[in-house]
């Protein structure tokens, strides 16, 4: 293999596992309903009031989608860590675009079906995260993305509520098993159309 083709197939790669895990990603945060749901499990959301908590969620995932503003959100600290996460989340966007143009661009239908099954493998490594999962969020995974600690809530703060560590221990949880079984499927898709000649 000469060194385009393996720049294209390093490309291939990384995309695919990107769009792969940031697609159900986006649901979780673009959409209220995850959060809804998780409201009824973690129970932080009824100390405040299931009303509040769901216009608090209502204008958070409005919030990520440029829609509305944060004025369920009280606490200056938390606005404005709100916005670092919204700034995230816009550059996620423009990587995951550009996910789907090299995918495009670099498509190997026998390569993509073996990037999906080792992303599959990789993605599951994922899951010893869950049971130390309070001090990779403290230790490992806030300081390596803010140069702050606006992240840490107290009571006074919405997201105390809203977004316990639970929540997010949930969320990466999903993601984990919903990147597995895109990527899955992906390979099971390709395999097939192998399999009839396609």
């Amino acid at each position: 293999m000469n060194f385009y083709n393996r720049i294209k197939s390093t490309l291939l790669f990384i995309s695919l596992l990107y769009l792969t895990f940031y697609i159900p990603m986006t649901l979780t945060f673009y959409l209220p309903q995850w959060m809804e749901l998780n409201c009824e499990w973690h129970g932080r959301c009824e100390v405040i009031g299931i009303e509040r908590s769901v216009d608090g969620i209502n204008e958070l995932a409005s919030f990520f989608r440029h829609q509305g503003e944060l004025d369920s959100f009280l606490t200056q600290k938390e606005k404005l860590h709100l916005k670092e996460v919204r700034s995230i989340f816009d550059k996620m966007l423009f990587f995951g675009l550009l996910s789907l143009v090299i995918i495009a661009r670099t498509y190997n239908r026998k390569l993509a079906s073996r990037f999906a099954l080792i992303n599959a493998v990789i993605i599951m490594a994922l899951l010893v995260v869950l049971p130390f999962f309070g001090t990779f969020w403290r230790d490992i995974f806030h300081p390596l993305l803010f140069d702050n600690d606006l992240w840490q809530n107290n009571k006074y703060d919405l997201s105390f509520y809203i977004m316990p560590r639970v929540f997010f221990k949930y969320t990466v949880g999903l993601l984990i098993v919903s990147c597995f079984l895109i990527n899955i499927a992906i390979w099971l898709s390709l395999r097939r159309k192998k399999a009839f000649g396609n």
